[in-house]
Order: C-alpha cells, then structure tokens, then sequence
C-alpha cells in the first residue's frame, strides 16, 4: 500500500505475518515492510552487515511510529522553532550542538536538557520506533513547507544495516507531508480494527477528527517558542487572533509571525513596537496595498527560478532594479524605494539589543515595517540594510490565510532570513556592478581604497559587501574577504 507520492513524500507498506509470538500490545497487528520515500529516495533501503542483498524495507511492528505521529501531531504542525535553541533546517546538527553547548541563561542544566529531549521527542521519527529500526529522519515546519532531513541511523542491537541513502534533506509540502502521516494513522488504526485485537491506544477509537485537532493556546506556544504569558506581554491577548483565522492556525496571525522570530529574551519595549506595526498593516490605504501586490508579483515571479533561499533573493532584487530601470547604480535613498512598493517605513525610538526590524503585512490592509533602534542601525549602512531587508520580506515573505510578519533576529525563520539577506545585499550592491568596481580583475576590489569607496558610493556595510563580491566570484579567497571585514568593519564603528 501506497500513502503519497515517491517523488515528494509517502509511506509505503507491505503486510507481514510475523512467525514468533506477539506479547506486546503494539506489536499484535500492524507488521510491515516500511519504506519510506523522500524526493524520490527510499530512506529504508539498506543492506546487512554481512549480506550484499539490497533489501527495500524495514520489517516493523507500525503501531508505535502512528501513537507518536498521533501524540506529537501539534509538534508537526506548529513548532517551527525550539524554544531555547536555534534549530534552522539543520535539525539533526543543531541537536547534537545543542547537547555539547552550556545551559541558555535562566535555565538550569536539567532544564536545558530535557528542552531538548523534548524537541527531539517531537520531530525526530526514531523517538516513536520503540527500538525498532528505522530511518534517522527529522520533520520540521516552515511556513507552508517542512523540512525533511536524514541522517546515517545508530543501529545498536542486530542486525547492523547500512542506509544507502544515509544522509539528505528536501523540502516537501506541509499538506502533503500531514496528509500522508495521518493516512498512515488511519491505515494502522484499521488494521486493528480488522485483526479483532484490543487496541494498544485510546486514540484509535476517536477517529481522524481527534488526531488532528489543537488546543489552540498550546499551538501558540509551539508556533512561538514561548509561554502564553510571554507572548500575549508582547503582543495582548490572543483570543482576538483566533477569532479572526478559520482553523486555528497561530501563523496566519503576523503578530505570532513576528514573535516567533524573536529571541529567548526579547527586548523590553519591542512588544510596542511589534504592536504598532501590526496596526499600520491593518489600516487600509489602496495605494500603498496596489503598489505592494504589484511589487510581489514581479518579485515572486523572479524568485520561482531559484533553488535556493539566496538564489530567490537574488533573483527579486534584480527584477526590482529591472523594474526601477536601474542597472549597477546606487540608492540614493532606500527609505524612498520601500515607499514606492507600498511598505510604510517607521523608526523606533526604543533601544533594542538583539533585533533590528519588525515588518507585518494583510491582504486587506497594507505592509508595514519598523526599523528598531540599535548600535547597527544608527549607521547609515546598518539602517539602509535593514530597510532594504523589510522590502525583501514584504515582497517574498509566505503568506498565510493573507499574512505575513517576520523580525530581523539572528533567531529568525532561517529560510526567510538568508533570502531577505540576499534580497537586500543584491538591492544595495549588485551584481551587475562588481565587474567594474573590480575594474575587470580578480580581487581588484582589494586594491588601495576601492573597497572603501564601494561602502561610501552604495551606502553598504564591509560584511555584506566582502561577501557579495565573493559569493558572485570577485574575491578569490575566504581570507581575503575576512580580512576586508576585519580591516574595513573596524573603520564603520
């Protein structure tokens, strides 16, 4: 039986009678081959230790991987973000870093383990195996999306496997990937039912409507990272926000959008500001909306051909420059550029620490953004990136049931944060210029004070431009570009 489609996501099994006697609730109905297809890549095919025969499934008892889909379906869902850990679409990395790092302050050592024991509990596959062998594989949510990753599995008990695709990632389709976990759920649940054995979980004689259904104050704290409380002190309550969605989901709120961005310990005014910028994308001004929407158009369209977060970038920064008529000249003002496609541009005056830009935006209002105020952007160069960043996510940001919010943190969705980067450093320096501010030469930008007037003339910061000119192959070295950095960012405090 197939669940999906191989070349996206699915489930495919195949009965089995086991011969040996089946003690274990769990294990009385439900045996299968298990495999399981990624991209076009079935996880599960392996050969033993010993063997040369290339075997396409995992024989597994199936009940115990549906009870954990069943018992972490909200996890699936809504935690795109660990609350006490930057996670990015390198789940099973970022694990392992966060075991080898020191406790986040304010929390003990005990605490910050079982944080992470929880997140693992909620997205890896293997929690819900029950020692059974199966595929290393991580599911985590972004936006419309989840990323699925794979890692090498740790056999401990017999027989000892090698994965022949042991390691890979993809991104699949959240409602593709959800329909098939809970297909499969009802598949188990059927089998069950038709061996006449009692079953080992109360959920499987609720029915569908009651796996895949949410508390939604719970669902708020996984989408966000933080407790209720914490999140209605930055933005108000959120029985409001609920009122206004059709199913629940706290991401099409661009006030939960924005929080879930925001680091473990927020600064302590920017709920203001997150507030207020919600309320300037709520107003409704036509102009502004019209002039926003064509902008995403042309900017979407542009970014379809990219494979990549920084190629989608990229690519809608060169369409805007196309569509402003500009070729490699500089902005003269990226306030008034932000204007021009509709986003309603503000700066705090409340000092932050850790974030720089909060930026929201409805179908049936506007799009907005407020530059916040930091070390960074009181630069000319610091603030100028983040409003040509704000722009980014206005024009690329996913929308969900017609909204849209993100901040600039390095906690930010990590998808939405490397194209908005890429978005803005092509907008202030493109590449179509590199060529000739290396006036045709490799590392020709490392030449005398070149580098200092590309800074100057493009309103641009040492980092991003060092990168850019070696990104698109202007600077032959890593050390050249650092060393730019560290020679040229000294000279912008």
């Amino acid at each position: 039986m197939l669940i999906g489609n191989r070349e996206r996501f699915a489930m495919e099994m195949s009965p089995v009678a086991p011969s040996w006697q089946r003690r274990h609730g769990p294990e009385r109905a439900a045996w299968a081959g298990l495999a399981i297809w990624a991209s076009g890549l079935n996880l599960c095919r392996h050969v033993r230790s010993g063997e040369e025969e290339i075997r396409d499934v995992l024989h597994i008892p199936l009940a115990p991987i549906a009870d954990w889909i069943v018992r972490n379906h909200a996890a699936l869902a809504f935690q795109e973000r660990a609350a006490a850990f930057s996670i990015g679409r390198r789940p099973h990395e970022a694990l392992r870093a966060w075991g080898e790092a020191p406790p986040l302050h304010g929390l003990d050592e005990d605490q910050w383990l079982d944080a992470r024991e929880a997140f693992w509990q909620g997205h890896f596959l293997v929690a819900g195996a029950e020692g059974s062998h199966v595929p290393n594989i991580a599911f985590v949510r972004e936006d419309d999306d989840v990323v699925v990753t794979w890692r090498a599995p740790r056999f401990v008990a017999p027989p000892h496997a090698e994965m022949l695709h042991a390691d890979g990632s993809t991104t699949a389709r959240w409602h593709e990937v959800n329909e098939v976990l809970l297909e499969f759920v009802g598949h188990v649940a059927d089998a069950f039912k038709e061996a006449n054995v009692p079953a080992p979980f109360p959920w499987m004689g609720r029915g569908r409507q009651a796996w895949d259904s949410f508390e939604p104050k719970h669902a708020v704290e996984l989408y966000c990272g933080r407790s209720l409380a914490d999140v209605e002190a930055l933005v108000g309550p959120v029985g409001p926000i609920f009122d206004s969605v059709s199913d629940g989901d706290p991401g099409a709120s661009p006030s939960l959008q924005i929080v879930r961005d925001l680091p473990p310990r927020p600064s302590p005014l920017i709920g203001n500001d997150i507030q207020r910028t919600v309320e300037l994308a709520r107003t409704k001004d036509p102009s502004r909306s019209t002039a926003w929407l064509a902008g995403r158009a042309i900017s979407s369209d542009a970014a379809r051909a990219g494979t990549t977060p920084e190629e989608q970038g990229y690519l809608a920064a060169r369409s805007i420059r196309e569509d402003l008529k500009l070729d490699g000249q500089p902005i003269e003002s990226v306030s008034d550029l932000v204007a021009r496609y509709g986003v309603r541009l503000s700066q705090s005056t409340a000092r932050s620490a850790q974030e720089r830009m909060v930026v929201a935006g409805r179908l049936d209002g506007s799009a907005a953004a407020t530059v916040l105020l930091t070390r960074r952007t009181e630069t000319r160069w610091g603030r100028r990136f983040e409003e040509a960043r704000a722009l980014g996510h206005a024009l690329l940001d996913t929308m969900r049931q017609g909204a849209f919010g993100a901040a600039s943190t390095t906690w930010a969705q990590d998808s939405r944060r490397r194209r908005s980067g890429a978005f803005a450093a092509e907008l202030l320096l493109p590449s179509s210029a590199l060529g000739a501010l290396s006036e045709g030469a490799l590392d020709g930008v490392a030449e005398g004070e070149r580098f200092a007037d590309i800074l100057k003339r493009y309103g641009i910061g040492a980092r991003t431009a060092a990168y850019q000119l070696h990104n698109h192959g202007w600077l032959s070295d890593t050390a050249i570009r650092d060393d730019l950095i560290e020679e040229y960012g000294y000279r912008e405090e």
